[in-house]
């Protein structure tokens, strides 16, 4: 078995570069953040984003509680995985996860300076710090049916108005599109648009869907969503439900989202 570790302060993107670099070092499972990920399911283990502390967060991190560290070596071990990488914030640290899960001392460390330009860093602490976005090193669907209540609403950290205070320390969590020993996997702008257009049509009071317009950024996606509204009703209600399950649906399928703009272009009258 051989271990590797990937090193980076907190928010500098190691867990969205991780999926890649274990392809590289040919690691069959990650060990970031308290999970046992294999390729593309999570094998055992509990997200430090449940805790309500930083301390309760390290602790999990770090395997401490027996429970949760019985869990993780039993997985390891119905797998046997050849490689393995493992994700700290310090070299100290992820020599702690090793030895708690009695694992070999990883043989080499590779650092987030290494595989990340400097720029790239600014981004993802920018987007720790003001988007509250921590990225999951595992498929949207797995991250879904793994841990439904651990995760916080994207919608509800979106839609947060400027100046307020968040209740808790804990972050977002965004699934970005799976990295896989197959290859990249990329979903088209018809294949979101289609699936957004579907879903909208059945909000009770739109009557249809324009032509939706997304707009690629380096950090995300914009969307412009035009829509045709029932007449009497409250109309502002209406253009934050769309808006909300457009911005849901997004983020389910895995794509950071910077906005999504709706506009009521038309009133039919029945």
């Amino acid at each position: 078995m051989h271990v590797y570790a990937l090193v980076g302060s907190s928010g500098t993107g190691k867990s969205h570069r991780a999926i890649r670099l274990a392809a590289e070092l040919h690691c069959q499972v990650i060990i970031d953040d308290g999970l046992i990920i294999e390729e593309n399911r999570i094998l055992a283990g509990t997200t430090a984003k449940r805790s309500t502390t930083r301390l309760g967060a390290i602790k999990t991190a770090l395997f401490q509680e027996e429970e949760h560290r019985d869990q993780a070596r039993e997985a390891l071990l119905r797998c046997s995985p050849k490689g393995i990488l493992i994700l700290g914030t310090s070299e100290g640290m992820v020599e702690k996860i090793a030895a708690r899960l009695e694992l070999p001392a990883p043989e080499k460390i590779v650092y987030i300076e290494d595989i990340a330009s400097s720029n790239e860093i600014r981004k993802a602490r920018y987007n720790r710090a003001h988007h509250g976005r921590h990225v999951v090193p595992a498929p949207a669907l797995e991250v879904t049916r793994n841990w439904t209540d651990a995760l916080i609403n994207p919608v509800k950290v979106f839609f947060q108005k400027k100046g307020s205070e968040r209740k808790t320390w804990a972050e977002q969590s965004v699934v970005r599109p799976t990295f896989t020993s197959l290859g990249n996997l990329s979903i088209s702008s018809p294949a979101i648009i289609a699936g957004i257009s579907h879903q909208v049509q059945d909000i009770p009071g739109v009557a249809d869907v324009g032509s939706i317009s997304i707009t690629h950024g380096d950090d995300g996606v914009t969307v412009r969503l035009p829509i045709t509204a029932l007449y009497r009703q409250p109309l502002h209600i209406l253009g934050r439900k769309v808006q909300r399950l457009a911005f849901d649906i997004l983020e389910t399928m895995g794509i950071s989202v910077l906005a999504v703009d709706v506009t009521i272009e038309k009133l039919l009258i029945k």
